[in-house]
């Protein structure tokens, strides 16, 4: 058994061998046929730096592209801010811009208010004191003329009552009558009241001559005239004449002409 396995094991090992041979011989060969060209020794140095170099130039550029992208968008982030800001502060200025001019119009207005106000007020003042000056003109003119009148009619009056004074005077020495103790130069004074119809109403001696008989001789002959026509007349025409100055009047009376 053992004797049989021998010459086969023997085959197997010599193919073995002549396998391995032709296998490194035609590895050899062929490696010797690539080189030929080029040394060994420099083509393989150059392919394995292309390979390096390649590699290393390929990587950086997915760095730099993504870099390049955030710096990009960085960059248009900056410029949006830098636009928006510029963007609100031309806004800013223009609503400054604006409110200045409407502050600006609205002083404007106020300060035209104000002057046409002050120029009304002045126009007002002054035509109140032309109006004032002209009224104080009219008026000085109307108490010049009531002035005047008041003292026409004063004299008249003055003149009416002196004339109806003398009247009445007359009417009553025409009739009085001296008693024997009146002495020349005694004065009697003597209140005469009396109604629009010209009648006396009463006689009162206001100042006596210090003699009793000379008083009521006086008296005697205001009561013996009793009736005035001038008077009545007076109250007929201008009654308010003879309530101011005839109603009541005073006359005087003095004893003279007579022969002691």
């Amino acid at each position: 058994m053992n004797g049989s396995y021998g010459p086969a094991i023997v085959i197997s090992v010599a193919l073995h061998a002549l396998l391995i041979a032709v296998l490194t011989f035609g590895w050899e060969a062929e490696h010797k046929k690539e080189l030929k060209p080029m040394p060994k020794f420099v083509q393989a140095k150059l392919v394995q730096l292309e390979s390096k170099s390649t590699n290393e130039r390929k990587a950086p550029p997915k760095v730099d592209l993504i870099e390049k992208q955030r710096r990009q968008q960085e960059l248009e982030r900056q410029q949006k801010a830098a636009e928006e800001k510029k963007r609100q502060a031309a806004a800013e200025r223009k609503k400054k811009e604006e409110a200045d001019k409407k502050r600006k119009a609205e002083e404007a207005r106020k300060k035209k208010e104000a002057e046409e106000k002050a120029r009304k007020e002045k126009e007002r003042k002054e035509k109140a004191r032309q109006e004032k000056l002209e009224q104080e003109r009219k008026n000085a003119f109307e108490d010049a003329l009531e002035d005047e009148e008041e003292v026409h009619d004063a004299s008249s009056d003055a003149a009416a009552v002196m004339s109806v004074a003398q009247a009445i005077q007359q009417r009553i020495e025409s009739v009085w009558s001296r008693p024997p103790s009146a002495r020349n130069g005694m004065v009697v004074e003597v209140q005469i009241n009396f109604v629009p119809t010209g009648r006396v109403v009463a006689a009162t001696i206001t100042r006596g001559s210090g003699n009793a008989a000379v008083d009521r001789s006086v008296l005697t002959a205001v009561k013996k005239v009793e009736v005035f026509p001038e008077v009545a007349d007076v109250a007929r025409k201008e009654p308010s004449l003879f309530e101011r100055q005839i109603r009541t009047t005073k006359l005087i009376f003095r004893v003279e002409g007579l022969r002691q």
